[in-house]
């Protein structure tokens, strides 16, 4: 199940919020190694008081199993703020239509369905969420930091994009940025493959 979490409707989805912050902790710092701030079981950072857009997916039982951030690229974000030198002699992006997607966690142990290619159904379900929600508000590209493992993911499940930075190295990690197409085609591609893994 998908829900969409702004400041006007979080009272009603404090549960998955805060399973959403403790994720984060287990997944950035504990398990990847992450210089990520973990207060008290909760990661957060200083994005998390910009009122973000939140995409999560729950079993419907209010049980989290993945969720990210969505800031539009006219303010503070990552790939401006903290990334910036992957964008390489190329200007950071600015743009009313172009919003940025960060702190991408699936709880790989509460969702252990995968389909076909491998890919975790709740990854699939995330991407289905953040592209039929960014087309459904009129965006016109998505753009995102994440590191190599993460891109050969993205490119399995049916995104499309393009690399728009160089390759740089956080935390031992091999970063970089792509920009997303989002259409229609993209949308159908993820529910396609989403059907197929849940018959599977």
């Amino acid at each position: 199940m998908i829900h969409r979490i702004l400041s006007r409707n979080r009272g009603g989805n404090e549960s998955l919020i805060h399973q959403m912050h403790q994720l984060r902790a287990r997944q950035f710092s504990e398990r990847r190694g992450w210089r990520v701030d973990v207060r008290n079981g909760y990661e957060f950072d200083r994005f998390d008081d910009m009122d973000p857009l939140y995409i999560v997916v729950s079993d419907g039982e209010d049980q989290l199993l993945a969720s990210l951030r969505l800031l539009p690229t006219t303010g503070p974000h990552m790939l401006s703020d903290v990334f910036p030198e992957v964008m390489g002699k190329n200007a950071v992006i600015r743009h009313p239509l172009i919003w940025e997607s960060s702190r991408f966690c699936v709880d790989t142990r509460a969702c252990r369905e995968f389909g076909e290619d491998m890919i975790n159904t709740a990854t699939r379900e995330l991407l289905r969420g953040l592209f039929e929600t960014a087309e459904h508000a009129g965006m016109e590209n998505i753009v995102s930091v994440y590191d190599l493992y993460v891109e050969r993911i993205l490119k399995r499940s049916g995104c499309i994009f393009d690399r728009i930075g160089e390759v740089v190295r956080y935390d031992d990690l091999r970063t970089t940025a792509g920009i997303f197409e989002v259409s229609q085609r993209v949308i159908q591609n993820l529910a396609d493959r989403t059907a197929l893994a849940r018959a599977v």
